[in-house]
């Protein structure tokens, strides 16, 4: 996953790939697993902002707050938002 970071930042990469291995890996207990997926998706929302948001959706009641901080980190203010949101409010 890790490979195709910069990638992302540039609007390219493989991210039918990506989202396959990262929806397979999302429930994973390793730090670094959980980094590396937010890490991509940060990069990717760079210039794909939906569709890192979309994905975030998707896995949000799977994913650790790890990886929905990062991946969230560089969207827009409102879709950062509603990301972290969703998952928090659960706790409230």
């Amino acid at each position: 996953m890790i490979s195709q970071i910069l990638l992302f930042r540039n609007g390219k990469g493989n991210k039918k790939l990506f989202f396959k291995f990262a929806g397979k890996m999302v429930s994973e207990k390793e730090f670094f697993i959980r980094k590396a997926i937010g890490w991509c998706l940060r990069e990717m929302s760079k210039s794909n902002p939906d569709e890192a948001f979309d994905f975030l959706m998707k896995i949000k009641d799977r994913a650790s707050g790890l990886t929905l901080k990062e991946g969230s980190k560089r969207l827009p203010v409102k879709l950062k938002s509603i990301v972290l949101e969703k998952r928090y409010s659960k706790i409230t």
